[in-house]
């Protein structure tokens, strides 16, 4: 083979190789991204309240309707969040995005009873979590406000770390960690590890997706 035709075969090999990369990560690419599209297509389903009957548009939540750049958006940031948690920790994101769900109706600024916040409702007293800096600076959540994610990013990954950490205390078995994560010890709250399960369900059904 002549050092012209050689050259030509080497060039192609890279060329296709080249190419065969560059496709598979454009398809990993459309994948994750269909992923958090339908996340965020799930949660908004459990957060419209109605559909206006002069132009069709659903009606959601006062929370995220007046959030910055709009509801869409700060929910489109949510699902990346809890994609890149999900991915980072090893946990289900539909499993994280119906905990926010149950705990705060996905408002970032909502507070529970005990002081929990967050759209995954982590108390700032709790050393679990010590570091999450939306829980602990009253000026930077009032910053927040202004983001169209709301500075969750830290939250919901504290959280998904919490999870991964419940289902290896408690053998891989996901009801039992989410008794973890909720009471600390393996199966401790039955009835919120229901609920859940429960609303995982919910959120996958609302976009044509199996258990």
């Amino acid at each position: 083979m002549a050092a012209v035709d050689r050259f030509r075969l080497s060039l192609s090999l890279v060329m296709l190789v080249g190419l065969t990369l560059g496709l598979s990560q454009a398809k990993h690419a459309r994948a994750e991204e269909d992923g958090t599209t339908l996340l965020q297509r799930a949660m908004r389903s459990r957060i419209t309240l109605a559909t206006d009957p002069h132009d069709g548009h659903a009606v959601v939540i006062p929370h995220c309707r007046h959030a910055p750049k709009g509801c869409d958006a700060r929910l489109l940031e949510f699902a990346h969040y809890i994609t890149e948690a999900g991915d980072k920790h090893g946990v289900d994101p539909w499993l994280l995005a119906a905990m926010a769900f149950k705990e705060s109706g996905f408002n970032p600024f909502a507070m529970g009873s005990l002081g929990e916040l967050g759209i995954l409702q982590l108390h700032p007293q709790n050393p679990r979590s010590k570091g999450v800096r939306f829980l602990h600076d009253e000026w930077y959540r009032q910053r927040c406000r202004k983001e169209v994610g709301a500075c969750q990013r830290e939250v919901v990954d504290r959280a998904a770390q919490l999870l991964s950490k419940s289902l290896d205390m408690c053998g891989g078995d996901m009801k039992d960690a989410l008794g973890a994560y909720n009471t600390g010890r393996c199966g401790g709250n039955r009835v919120y590890s229901k609920r859940i399960m429960g609303e995982r369900q919910t959120l996958r059904e609302a976009v044509g997706l199996q258990l």
